[in-house]
């Protein structure tokens, strides 16, 4: 009883909080009507007064009549303040009151406007009407007191203007409140029915609301997606679980019916069940089909639907209730692809078994045959039914037997064995290569066993072996031949050129000076080919020493075009590079031997290249970081059909019958040097415009960009500045490696650095300065790093120095190489500056106890 009473009490509370909130809204909406009624009114009175009254006359003269400016201002009055009610407080009920004066006013106002007539007056009762809609029975109440209290004082002192008369009339006020009373009271009735009508509305909803919103809350929170469906298909409602499902929202899902949303396959089958369902031949359906995501993705749902008919049976609409199968039937499907799969398995291991060149078979753990297929004839000339239960190890060559039992102790601790070659005995006595694959199951206790016959291969590899040995020999003998021949032709060469230039620089005759030109043009020739071959041997045989590290591509580019001018000066050749060739670009390379590359391309380019003519150098960075550097030239190109041949050794496409000097040989090496240094080389040319020769080279990072400000602030806060000063020389041609040193021992003001750009150079200044430590690049331009090291190890003044050895080569046996002659350390760049200052410390710490013989 007292829930039931409780229940009550809620219901009847919300009928009231709803009744209030319709009322509301409703003197809302009619404050928005009277707001833009009052100003139709005012813009109306307005018009009305100048097609009644414009102007008034007093003789001949005239002027705005009196009615105007009664309609314009006060008119304004009226109106403006009820419409600014309404904007301050909507719905009050003050505002409600101050419109109906107001409204009663403008009627009033017409009136006058009009001289009384009797038509004017019905503005009221339409007024009276429109109050009504508030629903509110005292807003009438004011308006009626304001028409009485007006045709009273009018009636009495301004008769004219209310009942169009010049006689005052106190009394006549008493018949037009009546009729307006008399219009009150039916009007009053309406408020009253319409109160009534929302209350019970009131009621009604607020009893339907905890039914409501409990199916709503049910529908709303269901695990499975549900619908509501119109009779003709379409989607009056869905929750949100059937909205995640399909990717759309409620308000898209309404705008579309389930023909929409259904895989076209499958909308035949739903109209028949909507038609079972509205024949009543079935109270419910269920289905099993494919709905459409918003996506365009299919997604398979289970669906029952039921009608919902009202009291009388007739239909009203469809309830369907919606589960996604989608990963159900995934799971059917994968378990059908697995079984056909399987099937399909099983299939192609009969074939196998029956087909296969390699004997397949199981051995049980005792090491007798459990299943052999038929290749077992072929391979070892028994067929299955001989071996099945006898021991594998019978079929073992007894060489063989003990490696094999190895194995196969191994087998059962490791599971499996892959690449096993042993030697078998056939039924006939002949010995058979076999390759075993074997693998291990504990819980059948078998071995699962294929054998390959690899005699042919055993002899093949053989073979194999055999010929590299046979070509290792021969690359060796190569190389040896190419070392002495070097040797054998230099000696003389060494005589013809240099009596050559001086019987050059003697006083000769000129018909002896261009036959010794002849001479010394031929055996610079026949020496730089020699170079050339050394060096593609060299690469061939992996002999040739880099040093690949961060180079600067302007000086390497400005060294080569300075080596190459005279010789474009001499053909009247214009000798340029792109302005765009920052300083700030480097590339991963050997210094010497991209030198080596640019002066060949360059020197190419200004000998077939003839007089007059251009040859210019530009470059560009890719995205990836590749930097490419192009060598262009104004010659007269060449051929399409050639260029693949262009990188052959000794290949010259017939420059050979031409007056241009060359080997060959410059290009093939330009390609080799560039691949070891991981780089790429080549061509593209128009006939009669010319050929543009490019490398390519990894971008690299400025070696400066490695020295960081606060790694140096920490060794500077470290160091003793009271200690002695120390010399260090530093021998190295790349200037950015220079620049690079110098920056990073720029805090240590107790060192100073000395440098020098070539080996013989250094070898100098470390007589002259005798340093406390010397730094040695490899790779120099007048003498390898190895060698300035013998001759500083060779010399007393010098042998107890410490070298430490800077490099970019890493590999092991370079350093280990290094460090016996005797360098102290061996730092690879790209420089590690703790690494550095460590080696630094070392060597003072650590000074060099006595010479190493070189």
């Amino acid at each position: 009883m007292r829930t039931n009473a409780l229940v009550n009490q809620s219901s009847a509370e919300r009928a009231d909080e709803l009744f209030q909130q319709h009322r509301h809204e409703i003197f809302r909406n009619t404050d928005r009507l009277f707001a833009k009624l009052m100003l139709f009114q005012w813009i109306a009175a307005i018009a009305t007064a100048l097609l009644v009254s414009p102007t008034t006359w007093s003789g001949q003269s005239s002027q705005i009549h009196i009615h105007v400016w009664a309609a314009l201002v006060v008119g304004g009055a009226v109106s403006a303040f009820p419409i600014w009610m309404t904007r301050l407080f909507p719905g009050a009920a003050v505002t409600r009151h101050t419109i109906a004066v107001a409204q009663m006013l403008m009627s009033t106002l017409l009136i006058a406007l009009t001289g009384g007539r009797i038509e004017t007056h019905f503005h009221i009762f339409g007024s009276l009407v429109v109050l009504s809609f508030y629903r509110d029975w005292r807003v009438l109440v004011s308006a009626t007191a304001v028409v009485a209290v007006d045709h009273l004082v009018r009636g009495i002192y301004w008769p004219y203007s209310t009942y169009g008369v010049l006689t005052a009339s106190p009394w006549r006020f008493v018949e037009h409140a009546g009729w307006v009373v008399f219009e009150d009271i039916f009007l009053l009735i309406s408020c009253r029915r319409s109160i009534v009508e929302m209350r019970a509305i009131a009621n009604r909803t607020a009893a339907l609301e905890p039914g409501e919103r409990n199916f709503r809350q049910t529908f709303d929170e269901a695990p499975m997606g549900m619908a509501v469906i119109t009779l003709d298909e379409r989607i009056f409602a869905a929750n949100a679980r059937l909205c995640d499902m399909l990717g759309y929202s409620e308000e898209e899902l309404t705008r579309l019916t389930t023909e929409d949303i259904t895989f076209p396959e499958d909308i035949e089958e739903g109209r028949h069940l909507a038609a079972a369902l509205l024949d009543g031949t079935a109270p419910h359906t269920t289905s099993e089909k494919r709905y459409v995501r918003k996506n365009k993705t299919l997604i398979w749902i289970r669906r029952t639907a039921s009608l919902i008919r009202d009291e009388h049976g007739t239909p009203q609409h469809f309830l369907i209730m919606i589960e996604d199968i989608s990963e159900r039937r995934e799971q059917e499907a994968e378990l059908q692809e697995s079984k056909r799969h399987l099937e399909a398995a099983l299939r192609a291991n009969h074939l196998i078994m029956d087909n296969s060149q390699d004997v397949i078979c199981t051995i049980d753990k005792a090491g007798r045959f459990v299943t052999v297929n038929a290749a077992s004839d072929s391979l070892w000339g028994y067929p299955p039914s001989e071996l099945v239960g006898r021991a594998y190890m019978d079929l073992v060559h007894p060489d063989d037997r003990k490696n094999t039992n190895a194995v196969a102790a191994e087998l059962f601790a490791n599971r499996k064995v892959t690449d096993f070659v042993n030697r078998c005995l056939r039924k006939d006595g002949s010995v058979v290569d076999v390759l075993w694959a074997v693998s291990w199951s504990e819980m059948e206790s078998t071995m699962f066993c294929v054998a390959h016959d690899v005699t042919e291969r055993a002899r093949i590899e053989k073979a194999l072996r055999e010929a590299k040995e046979e070509a290792d020999r021969a690359n060796t003998a190569k190389s040896e031949f190419l070392s002495r021949m070097s040797h054998e032709l230099r000696t003389p060469l060494n005589a013809i050129l240099g009596f050559g230039q001086l019987i050059e620089r003697q006083s000769a005759t000129d018909a002896q000076r261009s036959r010794v030109g002849y001479i010394l043009s031929a055996g610079r020739h026949l020496l730089n080919l020699i170079n050339e071959v050394l060096d593609i041997s060299r690469i061939e045989a992996g002999n040739l020493q880099m040093s690949v590290e961060p180079v600067r591509l302007a000086d390497a580019v400005a060294e080569s075009i300075d080596l190459v001018r005279p010789l474009a000066a001499e053909q009247d050749i214009d000798l340029s590079t792109s302005p765009e060739l920052d300083e700030a670009y480097f590339v991963r390379a050997d210094r010497q031997r991209l030198k080596q590359v640019l002066l060949n391309l360059l020197s190419n380019a200004v000998k077939y290249t003839p007089k007059g003519g251009r040859v210019m150098v530009s470059h560009r960075v890719s995205p990836e970081g590749v930097v490419r550097l192009n060598v262009r030239d104004t010659g007269r190109g060449i051929a399409a059909d050639k260029l693949s041949r262009l990188f052959t050794p000794f290949e010259r496409l017939g420059a050979e019958e031409s007056n241009v000097e060359g080997t060959g040989l410059g290009l093939a090496l330009c390609q080799r040097l560039m691949h070891a240094m991981h780089g790429s080389v080549g061509v593209s040319s128009t006939v009669g415009n010319g050929s543009t020769f490019w490398i390519e080279l990894a971008a690299a990072e400025a070696p400066l960009a490695s020295v960081s400000p606060h790694g140096r602030a920490t060794r500077t806060h470290a160091a003793d500045p009271l200690r002695d000063k120390r010399k260090i020389l530093y021998i190295e041609d790349n200037l950015s490696n220079l620049t690079l040193i110098e920056q990073i021992l720029a805090d240590q003001p107790e060192i100073e650095l000395i440098t020098a750009m070539q080996g013989r150079l250094g070898f100098e200044l470390a007589l002259k300065h005798d340093p406390d430590l010397i730094l040695l690049d490899l790779h120099l331009p007048d003498l390898p790093g190895w060698k300035v090291l013998e001759q500083l190890k060779r010399n007393p003044a010098t042998c107890h120095t410490p070298v430490v050895v800077i490099s970019a080569d890493a590999t092991k046996r370079q350093i280990d190489r290094l460090l016996a002659v005797g360098a102290r350390a061996y730092l690879t760049k790209p420089i590690d500056i703790g690494e550095f200052f460590k080696a630094i410390d070392e060597t003072k710490s650590h000074p060099v106890a006595e010479c190493v013989a070189a």
